[in-house]
């Protein structure tokens, strides 16, 4: 995935924060910056599985969030604002 976006010129930004009354840690995998905004990717290797840092990132970012994506190894879809996107179709999601 990060070659995929490197690829493009894009430079790929990691981003981290702590969890309220937690030792947890949130994670959104990459953050790409689009004008005065950013697009926000979560990365899904195995399966579905649980994205809650992304939604939060979108929920505490909200004005500064473009889009948001989950890739990983199903189909196309949504899940409210949040794009569901297979592996195989990021060269083509223009970010």
């Amino acid at each position: 995935m990060a070659q995929m976006i490197a690829a493009t010129g894009r430079e790929l930004y990691y981003h981290t924060w702590e969890t309220k009354d937690s030792t947890h840690y949130y994670e959104v995998n990459f953050l790409i910056s689009d004008k005065s905004k950013v697009n926000a990717f979560e990365i899904k290797s195995s399966g579905l599985g649980k994205y809650e840092s992304i939604n939060e990132f979108c929920r505490k970012y909200s004005k500064n969030v473009n889009m948001a994506y989950l890739i990983f190894q199903k189909d196309v879809g949504t899940d409210g604002s949040l794009l569901l996107k297979p592996f195989y179709l990021v060269p083509f999601i223009s970010v």
